[in-house]
């Protein structure tokens, strides 16, 4: 764990005292505001050297907690990866200019155009402020194909592979490249298809061991990748027009390595990330060396156990005792099962004795803990897009204070329009 991520008992004793002046004796997850607005103003320290901004909205999964970010940075750019959030974020944020982060079924793009010919009274214009990525020569005909049947335009942005290897156009080998140059020369002549950008993850770069040649040389190679693609949109689009596009980059873990005066990288136009804002574990690496820990989980203890057995086995847990197998002290919490890894009492573990619980997970403590029954548990998420929606609200902490509720992604009123999409449907089959 890095030096910024070590917090102090003082830290959590703080924490656990705004929680219970506000009441809380639950399971809540918290974000650090201030912790927050420190990593926020290093990301725009390099996003204001000549970037835009797209925020990553699967990792901040919260209408209040993006509109918050939104205006902190005078980003209006998000990228969406799931059809319900998607539809979420276009009823209460209809000012975002979204992009997809991954490619979406034809089937699912086409509800969504039916989804949104039943709003009232909504500002969002698909054709202005919509970007469907595409991945494929074969999906793009589908896309093609939904454009003509729905009478629309489409904004297209290509997905490049530049090194992850998880699927997308490459214009570094013969294959790859004339299948970019298909989809290029269909985007050229279907006036229903507007190309709008590219975009290239590079999410492996910080992951590339200095034995074969480390994050300095992968990202230098997803660089090239990423210019010999834009070369041949270059190619048959023109300059002038390749001007105007979206060129999407970065994550979390490798937007520090953007310079808009390095040549490596000063093309591309924005960057897009976010979990680096609430840092959970999965993103302690050493390119966010200069960010802080900003969200936890923390949860009642329910119970102390001195000596903990394993059932039905006295004398070998006493034996296990007296090798130091087993630990001397513990203490069930109220759930668990989290994505998380526990940050305070800074030195327990979760127990195998009873292996994972969502129920009452119990960890293993230190002799010298200090914690009571009803006292607060802490833990870090590993990650925030699945952990964020395991919790109904989010507990905004400034200042020794629990100062606001952020509420959470539900997928509800997208349920209720589809549940009423096909109730219409059987109706009109009947």
């Amino acid at each position: 764990m890095t030096t910024h991520n070590f917090l102090p008992a003082e830290y959590f004793q703080h924490m656990s005292q705004a929680l219970i002046q506000a009441g809380v004796h639950r399971p809540t997850l918290i974000i650090d505001k201030q912790r927050l607005d420190e990593n926020l103003d290093a990301l725009l320290s390099v996003i204001e050297t000549g970037f835009d901004y797209r925020i990553v909205a699967k990792s901040l999964p919260s209408v209040p907690l993006l509109k918050y970010i939104m205006q902190r940075s005078g980003s209006n750019r998000l990228m969406s990866f799931h059809l319900p959030f998607l539809h979420h974020v276009v009823e209460h944020i209809p000012q975002a200019d979204i992009l997809l982060g991954k490619p979406m079924p034809v089937a699912g793009a086409n509800e969504f155009y039916h989804w949104h010919q039943t709003l009232k009274h909504t500002t969002f214009t698909p054709n202005k402020q919509l970007h469907w990525l595409i991945d494929s020569i074969d999906r793009l005909r589908q896309y093609q194909t939904l454009a003509k049947e729905l009478n629309c335009s489409l904004n297209i942005n290509l997905e490049l592979d530049v090194g992850l290897h998880r699927g997308g156009f490459n214009a570094n080998n013969e294959k790859n490249k004339t299948e970019l140059i298909q989809a290029l020369e269909i985007l050229k002549i279907d006036k229903r298809l507007i190309l709008t950008g590219l975009m290239g993850y590079e999410a492996h770069v910080s992951k590339i061991p200095k034995m074969i040649g480390g994050p300095e040389k992968a990202f230098t190679c997803a660089m090239q990748t990423y210019r010999e693609s834009l070369q041949q949109v270059i190619n048959i689009f023109g300059q002038q027009f390749c001007d105007s596009l979206i060129l999407n980059a970065g994550g979390s873990s490798t937007y520090p390595l953007y310079k808009k005066l390095d040549e490596k990288s000063a093309f591309i136009t924005e960057l897009a990330t976010a979990s680096a804002l609430v840092k959970p574990t999965d993103f302690d690496v050493s390119t966010l060396e200069h960010h802080k820990a900003a969200c936890f989980i923390a949860t009642p203890v329910l119970k102390l156990v001195d000596k903990p057995e394993i059932p039905m086995l006295k004398n070998v847990s006493k034996f296990l005792h007296m090798l130091g197998v087993l630990p001397k002290q513990a203490c069930f919490i109220y759930g668990g099962n989290w994505l998380a890894s526990p940050c305070f009492p800074a030195t327990s573990k979760r127990s195998n004795i009873f292996g994972h619980s969502s129920n009452q997970e119990m960890y293993e403590l230190n002799d010298d803990h200090t914690l009571n029954v009803d006292d607060y548990f802490f833990l870090r998420p590993s990650q925030s897009e699945a952990v964020f929606l395991q919790f109904g609200e989010i507990a905004v902490y400034e200042e020794g204070n629990i100062i606001d509720w952020w509420p959470v992604f539900h997928a509800d009123d997208n349920e209720k329009h589809t549940a009423h999409r096909k109730l219409n449907s059987i109706k009109e089959n009947v």
